[in-house]
Order: C-alpha cells, then sequence, then structure tokens
C-alpha cells in the first residue's frame, strides 16, 4: 500500500472503530447472471458497487442455500455446523440449524451492534428457538424457506412471510418489500450503536417472477422463461441500488463494510432427480459463463459466485484473486470491526482482512466447500489445486474424484489425477478424513418427493407460524421403494441425457441399478 492510503487507513479506523457491516445476499444468482462478467442481463448498480470496491474474483460459496447460509453465519464448513442440505418446510421435517452454535449476528449484538434481518432466513423455523430474534436479531422481517412465491408469499401451499416471528399479511413484490424493510433500518438507525443488517434477497430464486414493467423492458428477448429471468434480476439489480442509496444518503457509507455476493451457482443443470422431487426448479435459467455444473454442484459453476466488498476509502477500486470462502467471511468481518472472539472457539474460516487491506495473495490451504443432497459434493481446495468429489448418497457405490489446477483450468477441462499422483492421494486422504461433526441428516427422496415441495397444509394461504403444522413420518419401505421407482422413472429420460455422456456417469448409474436390483 502507498503511503497516504496507510495513513488514510489508520485515520479512518481511529474515527470508526465499529463501523456499520451490511452484507447483501442474492439467491441463485450465477457467475454469468451479472454484466460485469459480460452476462446479458444489464445490471448496472451491481457492477458500480463492485467497481467502487474490491471484487473478490474467488470467492466461493456452498453450492445450496441453507448449507451456505449456515458456514456464513457460523463460520464453519458443513460437517461442522451440519447444515449439508436446504431445510424443507416444517411438515416434512423439523429440524435446524444447531442451537449450540454461536452465530454472526450474536458476535455483534454482544459487540453493541443494532442487528437486524430483511429476507430470507432458511435455517429453520418449526420452533421459537430457531427463528432469527432468538439466535441474535433485534428484528427480522421476511420468510423463513426458500423459493417463496414473490407475490403471495407462498410456500407450499402456506403463507411464509413473518415480522419477529409473527406471521403477516402483507401485499407487494418480495424483492422490493424486503429492500423497503432493509431502506427503514437503515433511514432509521439507532444513533447510538453502530448497525449489522443481514440482507438476504430470494431473487433470483424460482418460482421466476418480475413486476410487469420490468418484464416490459425485456419484450425483445424471445423466450418468455429467459424474458421473466432477464427482468427478475434487473428488478433485484434495481432495489441493490436503492439500498446502496440509502446508505450514501444517510451519511454512512464512509463507515460501513458492505459485502455483496450470491449464495450459490444458477439453476440450469440441476440433477434429474432432484428436479422430479422439486419441479419448480426446471422453471429457471441462469449462466455460469462456461463455468461447469451449477446449483448443488461442488464444480465451479456450482459454487464460484459474484461477490464483492466495499467501504470507501478503506476499501475500494480494485480486484483480488485471493482464494475465499464463504466460512471466513465471519473471522474477516470480526477483525474488521475489532471484535475479539475465543481462539480456541472452533472456526473453520480464516480471516483474510489484512488480504484485504494489503492486496496480499495468500493461497488457501483444504478449504472445504460442499454439500449432500442426492449426490455428496464435495470441493477441496489447496495452493492452486481443486479436488472434487461426487458421489450418490443413497447407493453404496463408489465415488469419483477429479483433480484441476484451478487457477490454470478454471472450467475444469482437464482431469490431472493421474498425473500429479502425490498432489492427489495428499487432498484425497485430507477431503475424505474430514468427520462429520453435527448433521442434520441428508434428505430421504422418497419423503422430499411426497411432502418436501408439495404439500404443506391443508389451508392454502394459512401461515407457517402459526405452528398447526404436523410433521409427516416416512413411508413403510415398500411404499417407499415404489415411489422411488416412480422418481425414477418420471427422472429417467433426463437421467439418459444428463448422466450417461462419461464413463464416470455410466458406472455410478451402473451401480445403482444394481442396488435396486438387490432390494426387490
Amino acid at each position: 500500500m502507498k503511503f497516504y492510503n496507510i495513513l488514510l487507513l489508520f485515520f479512518t479506523l481511529s474515527i470508526y472503530s465499529q463501523p456499520n457491516v451490511i452484507i447483501i445476499l442474492t439467491d441463485d444468482l450465477g457467475w454469468g447472471d451479472v454484466s460485469y462478467h459480460d452476462g446479458f442481463i444489464p445490471t448496472p448498480n451491481i457492477d458500480s458497487f463492485v467497481s467502487n470496491g474490491i471484487e473478490l474474483n474467488r470467492f466461493y460459496a456452498n453450492p445450496t442455500c441453507s448449507p451456505t447460509r449456515a458456514s456464513l453465519l457460523t463460520g464453519l464448513h458443513i460437517f461442522n455446523h451440519g447444515v449439508i442440505r436446504p431445510f424443507m418446510n416444517p411438515s416434512a421435517e423439523q429440524t435446524g440449524l444447531p442451537e449450540h452454535l454461536k452465530i454472526m449476528p450474536e458476535y455483534f449484538k454482544e459487540a453493541g451492534y443494532q442487528t437486524a434481518l430483511s429476507g430470507k432466513w432458511h435455517l429453520g423455523m418449526h420452533k421459537k428457538e430457531y427463528l432469527p430474534t432468538n439466535r441474535g436479531f433485534d428484528s427480522s422481517y421476511g420468510h423463513m424457506l426458500g423459493g417463496i412465491g414473490y407475490y403471495d408469499h407462498v410456500h407450499t401451499n402456506r403463507m411464509d412471510w413473518h415480522r419477529d416471528g409473527v406471521s403477516l399479511s402483507e401485499d407487494g413484490y418480495s424483492t422490493e418489500l424486503i429492500a423497503d424493510e432493509a431502506i427503514n433500518i437503515i433511514e432509521n438507525k439507532d444513533d447510538d450503536r453502530p448497525l449489522f443488517l443481514y440482507v438476504a434477497f430470494n431473487a433470483p430464486h424460482t418460482p421466476i417472477e418480475a413486476p410487469e414493467e420490468d418484464v416490459n423492458n425485456f419484450l425483445y428477448i424471445e423466450d418468455e422463461l429467459d424474458r421473466n429471468y432477464a427482468a427478475n434480476i434487473s428488478k433485484l439489480d434495481i432495489e441493490i441500488g436503492r439500498i446502496i442509496n440509502s446508505i450514501k444518503v444517510s451519511g454512512l457509507l464512509e463507515e460501513t463494510i458492505i459485502i455483496f455476493l450470491s449464495d450459490n451457482g444458477p439453476v440450469f443443470d440441476i440433477n434429474p432427480i432432484v428436479k422430479t422431487i422439486a419441479p419448480g426448479l426446471t422453471k429457471s435459467k441462469g449462466s455460469t459463463a462456461g463455468l461447469r455444473g451449477s446449483k448443488t454442484s461442488a464444480l465451479d459453476g456450482g459454487i464460484r459466485v459474484p461477490a464483492a466488498i466495499w467501504w470507501k476509502g478503506v476499501l475500494e477500486q480494485s480486484k483480488t484473486d485471493q482464494f475465499m470462502f464463504i466460512q471466513d467471511l465471519l473471522p474477516t468481518l470480526l477483525t474488521a470491526t475489532g471484535i475479539s472472539y475465543d481462539e480456541d472457539l472452533l472456526i473453520d474460516g480464516v480471516d483474510r482482512w489484512s488480504n484485504l487491506l494489503t492486496n496480499k495473495i495468500t493461497p488457501p490451504v483444504n478449504a472445504f466447500v460442499g454439500n449432500k443432497i442426492i449426490f455428496d459434493e464435495r470441493a477441496l481446495f489447496n495452493n492452486e489445486w481443486k479436488l472434487y468429489y461426487k458421489k450418490p448418497v443413497m447407493f453404496n457405490v463408489e465415488g469419483t474424484f477429479k483433480l484441476f489446477n484451478i487457477v490454470n483450468d478454471p472450467y475444469e477441462t482437464v482431469d490431472l489425477s493421474t498425473t500429479e499422483i502425490n498432489i492427489f492421494d495428499e487432498m484425497k486422504d485430507t477431503l475424505m478424513n474430514i468427520k462429520e461433526l453435527n448433521s442434520i441428516g441428508t434428505i430421504d427422496p422418497v419423503h422430499a418427493y411426497l411432502h418436501g415441495d408439495t404439500e404443506g397444509g391443508d389451508v392454502i394461504g394459512s401461515p407457517w407460524l402459526d405452528r398447526d403444522y404436523k410433521l409427516n413420518e416416512p413411508v413403510s419401505k415398500t411404499v417407499g421403494f415404489f415411489v422411488m421407482m416412480w422418481v425414477l422413472i418420471q427422472s429417467f429420460h433426463t437421467l439418459l441425457w444428463d448422466w450417461l455422456y462419461s464413463q464416470t456417469n455410466i458406472h455410478l448409474c451402473v451401480g445403482m441399478l444394481m442396488q435396486f436390483c438387490q432390494r426387490i
């Protein structure tokens, strides 16, 4: 850093020893869904924010929503916080982010911050102990599950819109409502306390809906789904711009750290069984700009996400190739705000604050992201190397490993596992010896198919947080077998198309078939 910048930094830190922190999280926004990555959808406000701050060019999340949110808030990887896959509605399961884990808003609240959530939670809701206002947030507004309707705020036949744990009936487009709440919090910030604000949009998650006036801006796009998707992201960009402007107008820009990121890659190449279990995911579009894989996958298209951080006068107008992972944000932000934490506390994330200040690049050391849904998909990063692992969860077949030099080969085209044998063996041993300390358990595809995204209660629009729901118990093994066979039959045409393209995937399919034959 130049001497002038160092002096400016120390001057800024001396004035704002506890800066405000605002996290803006989008849902399923792909690497190629922003125009600063040459996407076809114009995102001028996001582009402006990224150009003003530090573009985090190598930022990695987990492949799905709940695991990413859990890692963001705990600083832990999936096997240490236990959230290995997305939560379903309370009729399908009744669990949540483990209560014993300390999460980000609790750190900030203990340090004297005002803490607020606007938007999506998706970390458990079936009992009050899991709700945001019992996990460190002074206030919460928005929805508890993923994939709500943008206008009716309904998930699996029940209304999912709340304020401070109380069901709320409110008209309006969710992206705009979430931004309105965030702006209101910023404009009415407690003058005596710094602010920690977590803004978690549901856009552009399915169902893809957008205001008519925004759709009309894209009438030149022939495909209706592409047109609606573009309008959905365009509206998201507008609302993010409104939030950034409110920070400026409120005079808080120089004393606020702002983080922008997506929770995982886009939905366009989802596993066919997942598509059958959650059919709404098929009605989406997104772009990875050529990166392999998408949401649910630990290939880079599913985990490398658009991200940036801005603190005017401190972190600005640059781009870094520093590898950062979703679990790194907690220790990094605690250091940035001067909040101490027990060094003996289990935190997987690495404090990257000094890397951001100095633009010094430190290679990753055994950084781990992943999820377990239909497949156990993992990625381990060590220096320039990435080890990718994939294995069906339900079937006793061997998983597959691929080794990439992710710096020289960002599109993961060349598997080096047979040529870089020593590196491969060492990383494989490390990856397979990561222990699952906690786990909410894997998804039963049969239970998910029957209750996960298709059934939520007797009364359409009745609120989830009325707590009148009943847990649907798993079906018998016999019924489960036939339901699973039906799921596979429904998935079969895409199974052939999506899976039977490589020797590896043929091997997996044969293994799964043998398992089913043994059950008959």
